[in-house]
Formats: structure tokens, sequence, C-alpha cells
């Protein structure tokens, strides 16, 4: 358990890792890696539905979320890299336009990027039990090398991905660097599905046609890039993670964690979590304290949260039934644009995990209380005043499975043991 903490605490880097190409482009704070894979697996799901024949959905958000991991070590390398002027201006000007190289050329650079990043990701999963290590590296190999349907699709959403993210930074003026990520997507994808979806895309920005469905979800969810965790914001936490940057982790340690104990269904957990706090969106982040704070305007708000609120059982259903109907009414307007089946899925989805119905949405739960108490011990590392003992108390509460309390047990001889 000690190397799979180590192996999630290397993947959370990517959660504070900007995107070159946007650092490159000068983009006022850049997505993360962590934050564009989040779309990239929830886009590619919900596109991947309407593929004929069927794709395993299951791998396709393994995939999706494994496909840029390697630069936690590797680094985020563009197929610009190296090849651009060291004078800012000329350098825009190249990012303009997708980049045009002999066949010969590419295909070597090709060949030292994925020699590169293979090496990264096999330092990255060396700890890992065997099987999902090798499980890890074939998803990545299955994106590299094209050598499964799946493998394909994800490859191809992920540039359809970056595209939408352009064209919501610059717009569709003339002259920006949109058009250089529009032809690298025309040079590559040919799934209909992913066709179509750009279609709709040019539909939305170039022709201003209101459009429904999958784009019109996909915007909104992308707006979970920027939005940031309630509960870092209370404590102050410089430059806090967002909800699309803490699924991202969640989803991946869901997958991992569930499959270590065998009987769970794994394309059920990856799907809940991908799901699980989109609906904050409009439901709003709530916490424990907010109730707390509202009535206790004179007393100290610091004081309030370095402990865990202990309310009545009574107070905790009052809670908890008032903020669950809120969340499903915000769940079921933001999939609102999409096509019923996929909906109601999502909803029931949700629904086993909040009100713990199935031993997937039960094994969620937990997991998504880990993950957030991992991220509270690494602010708790970079600053000795954060109020941890609120989470220690916290997980107590709600931490049962026996798997999940040896991994919170290693993460407190890590964080708090060895900091004293």
């Amino acid at each position: 358990m000690k190397d799979f903490l180590q192996f999630l605490i290397e993947t959370s880097t990517l959660k504070k890792t900007p995107r070159t190409g946007f650092v490159w482009l000068e983009i006022k704070n850049p997505e993360t890696i962590g934050q564009h894979i989040f779309r990239v697996a929830i886009m590619n799901w919900v596109l991947a539905e309407k593929v004929e024949p069927k794709l395993n959905i299951k791998k396709i958000i393994q995939i999706s979320l494994v496909h840029d991991l390697c630069e936690v070590y590797a680094g985020d390398m563009t197929p610009y890299w190296g090849l651009l002027p060291e004078d800012k201006e000329k350098r825009k000007e190249v990012l303009k336009r997708w980049i045009r190289l002999p066949k010969k050329e590419k295909e070597k650079r090709d060949k030292e990027k994925f020699q590169k990043e293979k090496k990264a990701l096999l330092k990255l999963t060396q700890g890992l039990d065997p099987k999902q290590k090798t499980e890890i590296i074939n998803c990545w190999l299955e994106y590299e090398k094209l050598i499964s349907p799946e493998g394909r699709f994800v490859r191809q959403g992920d540039k359809v991905e970056t595209l939408l993210q352009a064209i919501e930074y610059w717009g569709t003026k003339p002259d920006t660097p949109v058009m250089g990520w529009w032809e690298e997507v025309e040079d590559l994808v040919d799934n209909p599905v992913l066709l179509e979806f750009l279609d709709q895309i040019e539909k939305k920005f170039y022709q201003n046609k209101k459009i429904n469905g999958e784009l019109q979800f996909l915007l909104e969810v992308g707006k979970l890039k920027t939005f940031l965790r309630k509960g870092w914001v209370l404590r102050k936490v410089k430059n806090p993670e967002t909800i699309a940057e803490h699924t991202f982790l969640f989803a991946i340690a869901s997958w991992l964690l569930g499959e270590e104990k065998r009987k769970l269904n794994i394309e059920s957990l990856l799907k809940i979590s991908l799901i699980y706090e989109i609906c904050e969106l409009y439901a709003g982040d709530t916490t424990p304290y907010d109730e707390i704070l509202s009535k206790n305007k004179t007393k100290r708000e610091e004081e309030i949260l370095k402990r865990w609120p202990r309310t009545t059982k009574k107070s905790k259903e009052k809670n908890f039934s008032k903020d669950y109907e809120k969340e499903k009414e915000a769940l079921k307007k933001i999939t609102s644009s999409l096509e019923k089946n996929l909906q109601k899925e999502m909803i029931n989805l949700w629904n086993d995990c909040k009100q713990m119905n199935t031993k997937e949405g039960k094994f969620a739960n937990q997991v998504y209380w880990i993950t957030t108490y991992l991220q509270a011990l690494q602010y708790f590392k970079e600053d000795k005043k954060f109020p941890i003992f609120a989470w220690y108390e916290q997980m107590r509460e709600f931490i049962e499975d026996p798997l999940l309390l040896k991994l919170m047990e290693e993460m407190e001889n890590k964080f708090l043991i060895k900091n004293n």
C-alpha cells in the first residue's frame, strides 16, 4: 500500500501541471493536465456511447485516464517541442498553424517521444501490483499505437477536446492559434461520431446556431476545470484544487482500488467517480460548516474549521436530505441535453453512490473522501497551520472499508507521524 500511495502522490502532481501549448501561448492560468484528462474521460464516454459497432466503455474511460500519465516524468511534449524559435513573437506565429514535417523526420521524433514517455510511465507505475501496472501500460499502448478501436477513438477524442478548449480560450476570431488545432483535428479525426461532434462545434461557434446535445453538456462540464473546491477556499489554501482536478485523481483511485476488491464493477466505479461532483456546477459545493459558520458570525472562522462538526443523527439526516434533493435537481439540469437513456444512467449511478445502495456506490463514496483526505494531508505538508485534525476526525466517521483503512493508515504514517 505504501507504493500505491506513492503512485497517487506522484500522479496528483498533474493537478497543477499546466499544459505546455497553452503556456507557450501565454494563456493566463492555463488548464492543467489533470483538468484536461477529466473532460477527455467524460467526453469520450459520452460520445463513445453513440459509436457503432459498440465500443468497450470501461476501456474508453481507462485509456482516457492514463493517456497523459507519462507526463508526470516526461513532461508535456507537444509536436512543436524543440522546433520553436526563442523569440516570443516569432514563436506565437509558428504556433498559429499545425506543424508540417517530412515523414522521415516525423517518424524519428515520434519514436523518440514514445521511448521517453514509455520510460516515464514505467517509472511511475514501478511500485504497483504487476496486474495493475500491466493494465495501465497496455491502455497507454492502445492509445499510442492505435492498436484497438478504443485506443483510436480516445486518441482522436483527445485532440477534439483540446480544440474545444482552444476555442473556449480564443473564440473564433481570425489569426489565432485555434486554426492550428483545427488543422491537426482535420488530419487525424475520421470517426463518424467525432466528425459529427466537430460539425456541432462549427455550428455553435462559427455559425452561431443554437446547439443542444452532447456539446452543451460538455461545455457546462468544462466549467468545473476552474470551479474551486469550497473546503479549500474556506481554509484559504493558496491555489486550491478544482473539482475537475479532484475528479481526475478520484477516478484513477476508484479504478485501481476497486480492482483490489475483486468483486466490484469497475465500469460503474469509473462512471460514478466522473459524475459524482458535476451537480455542484448548479447546486454549489456545500460543506458541513456552512450552517455553523452562518450562525456563528462572531466566533472566529478559523476556530470553527479546526474541528469536525458534531451534530445529532436527526440533524445529519435532515441536512443530507436537503442537499440530496438540491443536488439531484442540479444533476438533472446539467444532464438534460443528453439522450434520455444516458441521462437516466448518470442519475441512477449518482443516486446509488449518494444513497450507498450498491457496493460500488458505497465504495466510491469512501474513495471520494480518501482522495480528499490525501489532498488535505498534502496541504498540511505545505503549511502546518492547515487544520488537518478536522479531516483526521472526519475520516474516522466515514471510512470503514478494510482496504481503505489500510491506505488511510499509510497516508497518516507518511504525512502525520513523520511530521510529528
